[in-house]
């Protein structure tokens, strides 16, 4: 049965991120975009996230569904604090996730999130079954902090990371000096996606770039020149691999 009240919800959050990302990319983009070259393969890589992937990303999870042992005194803490433990642990389990997956076979799993030649705030859509059941457990470890939560919780924090994906992928010419200290950029998260060899295994941060810092994967946007990145995976895979990711 169709919730008309979620579908409307959700409508007017793909709309407002088409009006918002749209109009501060046209009015600060850093990079020509040949949209006729790459909106309809972004916008069926959207649909394909919402109707396919996430779908049965969920699925798989019931399977992978590994909660952490947290004390049972967690549930007593104010609510705001249990939702600031949860985002520190879940980001930084996410952070040792987006590392796993470029190492090995493993990297088969996101090479499609890393396939586009171009950059903007939709082509991080492009994420494969096994990479969003992955990238899933994160959270999934961190959520019994929440324990019983508010009703708006889970679709605030969908709201949340999604925006949060759309601003790291966003064609922006925003220095923001002083910002990539604590947080993922644009500019600091399109180093993580250069095709170039010397870049890889840098800024794997999710919504927080302290980790890179942390553990010495961060790669500083002031050392390089946005105007020599390309980006890419430099090979041709068959579109079925690279959506299930395999």
């Amino acid at each position: 049965m169709i919730d008309w009240r979620q579908l409307a919800f959700f409508s007017v959050f793909a709309l407002v991120q088409v009006v918002v990302f749209g109009w501060i990319e046209w009015r600060w983009g850093a990079r020509r975009i040949e949209w006729r070259k790459v909106l309809l393969a972004d916008l069926v890589s959207v649909a394909f996230l919402g109707l396919v992937t996430q779908r049965v990303a969920a699925y798989l999870n019931v399977w992978t569904n590994v909660r952490g042992p947290w004390p049972a005194a967690i549930a007593t803490w104010p609510f705001a604090l249990r939702l600031l433990l949860f985002f520190l642990v879940a980001d930084f389990a996410a952070y040792w996730m987006h590392r796993l997956v470029h190492i090995g076979l493993l990297w088969r799993v996101h090479r499609w999130h890393h396939s586009p030649t171009h950059m903007y705030w939709l082509a991080g859509s492009r994420t494969s079954i096994l990479q969003q059941t992955l990238f899933n457990l994160p959270y999934i470890f961190a959520s019994p902090i929440l324990g019983v939560s508010p009703w708006w919780v889970v679709n605030g924090l969908f709201v949340f990371y999604t925006l949060a994906n759309g601003w790291m992928h966003m064609n922006v010419r925003w220095q923001m000096r002083g910002v990539d200290w604590i947080l993922v950029t644009p500019r600091s998260h399109h180093i993580h996606h250069s095709e170039d060899p010397q870049h890889h295994g840098s800024n794997f941060g999710v919504v927080l770039s302290v980790w890179d810092r942390l553990f010495g994967t961060f790669r500083s946007p002031r050392d390089i020149d946005p105007e020599t990145l390309r980006f890419g995976i430099g090979e041709r895979v068959p579109i079925a691999k690279l959506a299930v990711g395999l």
